[in-house]
C-alpha cells in the first residue's frame, strides 16, 4: 500500500441543523468534540499543512479536501470560505481540490457563487424522494427537509452546477431502491453516491453483506430504468480499482480501504483514520496542527505497515477491505469478493475475464 494520503476530510463542526433519525455521530454524543467550531486560522492550519504534505515526491495525486463530517459544514461557511481564499491567495498553483458534503438546506445563491469562485464542488445528501427522505431526515421540530433540499439543488442547478448526490443507504433505501430510482430518473440526477449505513442499531443499519447484495440490485437497476448517464459513484469505484487505478479512501462509499494511510479525518482538532473510529482512543492520530506525515506512522504502529494487524488478509482484486469489518470476529470477506467477481465480469473491466 502506498503511503501517500490522497483524501483529507474536515469535519469543523459538531451542530446541525437538522436531526437525522440514523446519524451515527449524534448517536454518540458523548463521543463528539463539542461546539467548539474550528475558526478560520485552524481550518488554515490544517490546510496549509496538506499543501505541505502535497509537496513530498511520493504524492502523485491532488488531495482531494472534503468538508464533511458531525455536523452541518455550511454552517461553517465563512470560516471554510475565508480560508480558502487565503490558500489561493498565498500558495499560487497548490494541488488541492475542495469539496462539500451539505444537506443542502443552507445553499443560497450568494453561497454557490462563493463555492464557484473557490473551486468547491458541493454534493448533496438526499435520500430520494419525499416519502423516504422525510422518514428520517428531519428538522429538529420533526418537519422533513426534502423540498427545503430540492430548493437548494435547484439554485445549484440555475448557477449551473453539476449535482451530485451523497444517498445514505439504509434498510429504507434498500427496501425500496424501485421508487428511488423513478425519483433519480424523473429529476434527471446524473450521479449518485451510496453512503453505507453503519454503527446505529440493527433495525435501521445495513449490514456488510446486505451493502454488497444492494450494490448489485442498483448496478441492475441503473440498467433496468436505462439510465445510461446516471454514474454510480460506488460502481465506478471498483471499476477504476479493478482497472489498475483505485482510490484508496473508503468501501462504504468507494471500493478500497486506506484508513490512516492514504485517507485521514479531522474531528474538528483530533485526527483519526476514518469516521468510524472517532472518539475510540486506541484510533486517534494526533492533533490539527500536526504535520500530516506523521498520521500514516502512527497508523503503522496501530496496525502494521500493510495495515492488516490481526485481521483476516487484505488482499483483494479491489484492493483491501474495511478495516472495521476486518477486525470483527465473525469477518468474512465472501460477500465483497462475490460482488468484485459478478461486477468484474459483468463490467467487462479491461484486466479481467469477460
Amino acid at each position: 500500500m502506498s503511503d501517500a494520503i490522497e483524501r483529507v476530510c474536515l469535519s469543523v463542526n459538531s451542530v446541525c441543523n437538522l436531526k437525522c433519525s440514523y446519524c451515527y455521530f449524534f448517536a454518540k454524543p458523548d463521543a463528539l468534540p463539542g461546539p467548539a467550531s474550528l475558526t478560520t486560522d485552524e481550518i488554515g492550519t490544517i490546510l496549509e499543512n496538506i499543501h505541505r504534505y502535497s509537496l513530498r515526491p511520493e504524492v502523485d495525486k491532488r488531495i482531494k479536501v472534503n468538508f464533511v463530517g458531525s455536523g452541518e459544514p455550511l454552517l461553517s461557511w465563512t470560516a471554510i470560505r475565508t480560508a480558502v481564499e487565503h490558500l489561493h491567495a498565498t500558495r499560487l498553483g497548490h494541488r488541492l481540490r475542495f469539496y462539500m458534503v451539505t444537506n443542502g438546506v443552507l445553499l443560497t445563491a450568494k453561497i454557490i457563487e462563493e463555492m464557484k469562485a473557490i473551486g468547491l464542488s458541493p454534493s448533496v445528501s438526499l435520500d430520494g424522494p419525499a416519502s423516504l427522505h422525510d422518514s428520517d431526515r428531519v428538522r429538529h421540530n420533526g418537519r422533513g427537509s426534502h423540498a427545503d433540499v430540492m430548493r437548494g439543488i435547484s439554485r445549484l442547478r440555475e448557477a449551473g452546477m453539476p449535482v451530485a448526490i451523497n444517498t445514505t443507504l439504509g434498510r429504507k433505501v434498500v427496501d425500496h431502491l424501485d421508487e428511488y430510482f423513478q425519483f433519480i430518473a424523473e429529476q434527471g440526477f446524473e450521479k449518485v453516491i451510496f453512503d453505507r449505513l453503519v454503527d446505529v442499531p440493527d433495525d435501521v443499519a445495513v449490514s456488510y453483506p446486505e451493502f454488497y447484495r444492494a450494490l448489485r440490485r442498483i448496478a441492475e437497476m441503473k440498467e433496468a430504468y436505462g439510465l445510461d448517464r446516471l454514474e454510480i459513484g460506488n460502481l465506478e469505484a471498483y471499476r477504476r480499482a479493478l482497472s489498475g487505478k483505485p482510490d484508496k479512501v473508503c468501501t462504504m462509499f468507494g471500493s478500497t480501504c486506506g484508513a490512516g494511510f492514504n485517507n485521514i479525518i479531522y474531528m474538528q482538532r483530533d485526527v483519526y483514520p476514518c469516521g468510524r473510529m472517532f472518539g475510540q482512543e486506541r484510533w486517534k492520530l494526533g492533533r490539527f496542527d500536526e504535520p500530516l506525515e506523521r498520521f500514516p506512522e502512527r497508523m503503522s504502529a496501530i496496525v502494521g505497515q500493510q495495515g492488516c494487524g490481526t485481521c483476516a488478509s487484505q488482499q483483494s482484486a479491489a484492493g483491501p477491505d474495511c478495516l472495521i469489518e476486518r477486525e470483527r470476529p465473525d469477518y468474512t470477506s465472501e460477500p465483497r469478493e462475490s460482488f468484485i467477481a459478478w461486477f468484474a465480469q459483468r463490467a467487462k473491466v479491461p484486466g479481467n475475464p469477460a
